[in-house]
């Protein structure tokens, strides 16, 4: 990932520089590096997308955007202030269903409330 010209504009969304995130091996009792230092730039109104082959980080990364996982070096930000925690101005669509197949549409959308 990286971004254009060089440096960064001032109509940024997302920004991220030298990205790397760990995830700690508890069999191996050592960290694993699943992104490392990666870098990108979103405009406003961009459409973009992340590929990649399977377990090349792309969830992982999207995860740490959206505030669901910490980096571990780098920096991440969005709308120039930095991401340390979930936000209401991010949402995620997870990868897997989440939803309780007992429970009916309404009860599946109040169930978190």
């Amino acid at each position: 990932m990286a971004h254009r010209n060089g440096s960064f504009g001032s109509s940024t969304k997302l920004r991220a520089v030298d990205v790397s995130i760990h995830y700690w091996i508890e069999r191996s009792a050592r960290p694993f590096l699943a992104v490392d230092r990666a870098s990108l730039e979103i405009g406003a109104g961009e459409f973009v997308s992340i590929v990649g082959p399977s377990g090349c980080g792309k969830t992982t990364f999207l995860n740490a955007v959206d505030g669901l996982l910490p980096i571990s070096g780098g920096s991440l930000e969005l709308n120039g202030k930095a991401i340390a925690k979930p936000g209401p101005d991010r949402a995620m669509v997870f990868q897997q269903p989440s939803l309780l197949p007992w429970r009916t549409v309404m009860g599946n959308v109040v169930y978190g409330l």
